[in-house]
């Protein structure tokens, strides 16, 4: 994660544009130290996404336990690419974007002669995710216009601009990582960069049996916990810490009364985790833990509660034949 250097990076035919130093390390430290202070102790998910961290999670997509990608990705599939947008001129801004997997089921259904039309802007937190994903798909689509935006597009929604038409997608259930009132104001925040008849697609988890929804995050070869505890290395790398990541259980678990799935780091034994920009040593003790990462599940009165909010219609919903997933198409009023 570059927050010190803004910079422009050539990727093939495509260009990377590095946003982060907008925020600055300095704010992203401050961040990551208040929350290890903090009771309970907390570390932003976003801090998920190095390289190692990237390539974890494109693993765990295509595990047997964890639904939410295959299911999403069936719906895609047998997606009406007209009842979603006219094509024919076109900026496709996919926040979080990660690994190609979905845009490109999306950009196989746009008709060659209408790809010289379209413009299609990744965004995402991680350079190297973004560079691999970009070179694999301009040889895919040679037509398609790509400029990848390095950015944390939760505060930094500003750097998208322009009068064309916009498609925003917004995939993978990843609003389900926000507090439904942040879900509500990030909704809103991208709405107020959208003009009338633009169109925004959200993947949405929904609500379903617990058992479920456990495996999905707690998998038999160990992935999830892997990724969980990569997030220790990223921060290692940020705030010059020491932390080891042998030194921590991966918990996850659902809380049916907030109706999300909750991850933490639970540590074995009591820690005093040194780093230059704290004061204090960070203690955790035995068995306190540092929660990570929220996972929120939807019904229909929340998406439709989400839209209402932002001045967003509810166009059409996409779900999969068991309703475990659903896409649904705002369209700015």
């Amino acid at each position: 994660m570059d927050y010190s250097t803004r910079n422009v990076f050539e990727c093939g035919s495509a260009t990377i544009v590095n946003y982060l130093p907008e925020i600055g390390l300095e704010a992203a430290i401050e961040e990551i130290i208040t929350g290890l202070h903090a009771r309970p102790k907390r570390i932003a998910s976003k801090y998920f996404y190095d390289k190692k961290g990237s390539e974890l999670f494109e693993n765990i997509t295509v595990l047997d336990e964890y639904y939410p990608s295959r299911t999403e990705k069936s719906i895609l599939r047998v997606l009406p690419l007209g009842a979603i947008t006219d094509c024919s001129e076109v900026d496709i801004v996919e926040l979080g974007s990660g690994d190609h997997s979905k845009i490109t089921l999306f950009l196989e259904k746009i008709p060659a002669k209408q790809m010289q039309g379209v413009r299609y802007f990744p965004v995402d937190i991680s350079r190297p995710a973004l560079e691999a994903s970009i070179k694999e798909l301009i040889c895919m689509f040679p037509g398609l216009a790509v400029q990848g935006i390095v950015a944390d597009y939760i505060h930094q929604m500003h750097i998208v601009s322009g009068e064309r038409k916009k498609l925003y997608c917004f995939l993978g259930s990843t609003i389900g990582n926000l507090d439904r009132e942040e879900a509500v104001q990030f909704v809103r925040d991208v709405s107020e960069t959208m003009n009338s008849g633009d169109s925004f697609l959200i993947g949405f988890d929904r609500v379903k049996e617990v058992q479920i929804l456990e495996n999905a995050y707690n998998d038999a070869q160990g992935l999830t916990a892997q990724f969980n505890k990569n997030i220790l290395n990223v921060i290692n790398g940020l705030i010059k810490s020491d932390f080891d990541t042998e030194d921590f259980e991966h918990r996850a678990f659902y809380n049916e009364d907030k109706r999300r799935i909750e991850m933490y780091l639970e540590a074995k034994k009591t820690l005093h985790v040194k780093s230059p920009f704290s004061k204090k040593d960070i203690v955790i003790k035995k068995e306190e833990t540092i929660h990570t990462e929220n996972s929120h599940k939807f019904e229909e009165k929340d998406i439709q509660l989400i839209g209402e909010h932002a001045e967003l219609a509810v166009n059409r919903i996409f779900p999969d034949e068991n309703q475990w997933f659903s896409l649904v198409n705002y369209r700015k009023i």
